[in-house]
């Protein structure tokens, strides 16, 4: 693939995934207010919920697309780890987005590749992308 054409693809999934952020603050809302979801989970998704509102970013949020990328990063890590600490099903039942949750979160991790520095991706992104089997997933 040529080099114009990779960042043409990158540039559009970008687009498609932060288009999907109303869809992630809506599945961090009713993930809070599901009673099976742990106390110190609501902690954390509250805690992702205000880092989003805040004007104080690692990247502010005036930069188009980058400004938005630790915004969308944070939810990716954050419901990586929750597919290890609550019933994924809970997970899936309050996703309403048009495509994959699962396979959402996936790229928007292998997507963060190509904009973060070597270290902090391999520190951060990559410990989270250990691939798990689901023999229960069901494949759409």
């Amino acid at each position: 693939m040529s080099g114009t054409n990779r960042e043409g693809s990158m540039l559009e999934m970008a687009r498609e995934t932060l288009l999907l952020i109303p869809n992630f603050l809506k599945l961090l809302y009713r993930l809070v207010a599901d009673k099976r979801v742990l106390a110190s989970e609501k902690a954390l998704l509250l805690g992702t919920v205000v880092y989003l509102f805040s004007p104080l970013d690692f990247l502010p949020d005036m930069i188009p697309v980058l400004g938005q990328v630790d915004d969308i990063l944070l939810v990716a890590l954050v419901l990586k780890r929750f597919l290890n600490s609550v019933d994924r099903y809970i997970l899936l039942a309050h996703w309403d987005g048009p495509v994959d949750l699962l396979l959402t979160i996936d790229r928007i991790l292998e997507f963060t590749r190509y904009l973060l520095p070597d270290g902090i991706y391999n520190k951060v992104v990559k410990k989270a992308r250990v691939d798990t089997i689901d023999a229960e997933y069901e494949f759409k």
